[in-house]
């Protein structure tokens, strides 16, 4: 399986999409969602692997760039986001 990641060119959001045509991380303002590809949803994997409900943190935007590059190898980009989007602690 290969990754891709893509971010808005507003610097707002975050998305890493799998070969088999799945999205399998989105990051943005309102938190991050990484997923098991379709392929391992098909296969009796649960959708979300690390999913968080509110405004994302600095810690967060850290936390998805460690998780990407871990599972998947996505090298993401600091930049990629605009940290000042961001609350600064929980």
């Amino acid at each position: 399986m290969e990754y891709a990641v893509e971010w808005s060119i507003t610097n707002d959001a975050v998305w890493i999409h799998a070969s088999d045509g799945s999205t399998v991380g989105r990051f943005g303002r309102m938190g991050i969602d990484l997923h098991n590809t379709v392929t391992e949803q098909m296969a009796g994997k649960p959708q979300c692997r690390l999913c968080t409900h509110g405004k994302a943190t600095q810690e967060d935007w850290a936390l998805f760039r460690e998780k990407a590059l871990e599972w998947w190898g996505v090298n993401v980009p600091s930049n990629a986001f605009n940290i000042k989007l961001l609350q600064k602690g929980k």
